[in-house]
């Protein structure tokens, strides 16, 4: 594979010289996908390359069935004398072949608006310049993440659930999901006023953010409810750390409007593989686990205990 793609780098100079192609400072070559669970986001390239693909070892990942598991490779490449850059996609053999505007290519020459099929997932050519740049990644950001809490999306978070489990599967390592539900935020919109309830979210999520974030996915489920996974770790050691969640929250005071409210957090746990297989399946135990944790006083971490 290595072989193919250093004979596919070392294009023709007279074919390149035929492409020529000036490129702006301060832009970006990428892919803005136009079709598929990705739709509007935006994958930057530079010299290095990505590979295009369903594994998720791919740089580039489209999870769609018609995508093979490495499809594709794109990357810039110089001229001779580095004044002009050439963007390039080439096709790995892929099961059904990769499509340049509608014509089935090994290798070609990417211009600006070219559009580019993957399988049934269609992906636009792009050149952005700073200010666009800009706005795709602010575009990104509020697609991605939560505005009041800094946390992912349930839908991007779901994105990376996917990618994590196939990862897990594909290495037969563990992955651990949490379910989170805040206890006592009812009495402090009673008392305080809803206001008062969306500053406590707002709040949580950010201990949430420095507590879990170095070592796992975090997202907001809706309301006062958060999801996460957990790759790698064993479940002695994901104990340890989620009770120091736990006991960051039980022990923060909210300072709202010169008013002091205090909450606790319940967690649940499930384990891949051994809980439970499939996304759904993982988040159900873990859901189970958390009512669980409720049920037995709320303000701690419960593992899912299978039903006799």
């Amino acid at each position: 594979m290595a072989d193919q793609l250093d004979r596919t780098q070392a294009v023709d100079s007279a074919i390149l010289e035929s492409v020529r192609e000036k490129k702006p400072e301060g832009v970006s070559p990428g892919l803005l996908v136009l079709s598929g669970n990705e739709i509007g986001k935006v994958f930057y390239f530079d010299d290095k390359g990505r590979t295009i693909g369903r594994d998720p070892e791919a740089q580039i990942q489209l999870r769609d069935q018609s995508v093979s598991r490495r499809h594709a490779q794109v990357y810039e490449q110089k001229s001779e004398d580095g004044d002009a850059v050439h963007h390039i996609v080439v096709d790995l053999h892929s099961t059904n072949g990769t499509l340049v505007n509608g014509e089935r290519i090994s290798r070609a020459f990417l211009h600006d608006g070219d559009k580019i099929q993957f399988g049934q997932i269609t992906l636009k050519f792009i050149l952005h310049d700073e200010a666009e740049h800009r706005y795709q990644q602010e575009i990104q950001r509020r697609i991605n993440f939560d505005d009041l809490t800094g946390l992912l999306t349930l839908n991007s978070f779901y994105e990376r659930f996917e990618k994590q489990l196939r990862r897990a599967e594909s290495r037969r390592s563990n992955l651990t999901v949490l379910m989170m539900d805040l206890d006592g935020l009812k009495r402090v919109n009673d008392l305080f006023g809803h206001l008062a309830g969306s500053f406590v979210i707002k709040t949580v999520g950010k201990l949430l953010r420095q507590k879990l974030e170095s070592f796992a996915e975090v997202g907001r489920y809706g309301g006062d409810e958060f999801i996460g996974i957990v790759p790698d770790l064993e479940a002695p050691e994901v104990r340890e750390r989620l009770e120091n969640v736990r006991r960051a929250i039980e022990q923060h005071t909210f300072h709202f409007k010169q008013k002091e409210a205090h909450v606790s957090i319940s967690i649940g746990t499930a384990n891949f593989p051994w809980d439970a297989h499939s996304l759904e399946e993982l988040v159900a135990a873990a859901d189970a686990a958390l009512m669980g944790a409720k049920k037995a006083g709320k303000n701690r971490v419960e593992a899912f205990v299978r039903p006799e």
